[in-house]
């Protein structure tokens, strides 16, 4: 014979009530809101500015052709300025000396000046954009006299299952 039959008319005789099967109905459902949540989001965006950038040119030390040519022009004052007279060598080479000085130096003078370009700098800055998503429904029912509240995942409708349970009272 099976045990759980015997142990049946035991715990009823103790006074410990034996569970009944459940009892469903439907209620009608009197309001539904939905419970909404706010969610923020990072978008990446690609942000481009454009920026001026002061840049120096490079001082090219490989061309004797300012010096060359500063040479030959202040040789030509030089000699010019002699006149004939016997310092006009010395006058000739003096000449060419600063001139060949002078070219170099404005030609570095001219190289070393300070420039500017305009440069294009790209980035990544984030939006933060807010979302609202519905993530259940309070659900308001009526159910005899009263108005009870449950939460669900998704819209009822016009009315909503109860599980009903019916225990004997003593």
């Amino acid at each position: 014979m099976n045990k759980y039959l015997l142990a049946a008319p035991v715990l009823a005789a103790a006074g410990i009530a034996l569970a009944q099967p459940a009892e469903y109905v439907d209620a009608r459902v009197v309001e539904v809101e939905p419970i909404v949540e706010v969610v923020t989001r990072k978008i990446p965006q690609e942000v481009c500015r454009d920026e001026q950038v002061q840049v120096a040119q490079p001082v090219d030390g490989h061309s004797a052709t300012p010096g060359l040519l500063g040479a030959v022009v202040g040789g030509a004052v030089g000699g010019a300025a002699g006149d004939d007279s016997r310092f006009q060598p010395l006058l000739i080479g003096a000449g060419a000396l600063l001139g060949a000085s002078i070219g170099t130096d404005v030609a570095h003078q001219r190289a070393a000046q300070p420039y500017y370009v305009t440069r294009r700098s790209c980035g990544i800055d984030y939006e933060l954009r807010d979302t609202e998503r519905v993530v259940g429904y309070r659900v308001g029912y009526r159910y005899r006299d009263g108005v009870y509240y449950t939460r669900t995942a998704t819209p009822p409708g016009d009315t909503i299952r109860l599980r009903v349970d019916v225990m004997p009272v003593d």
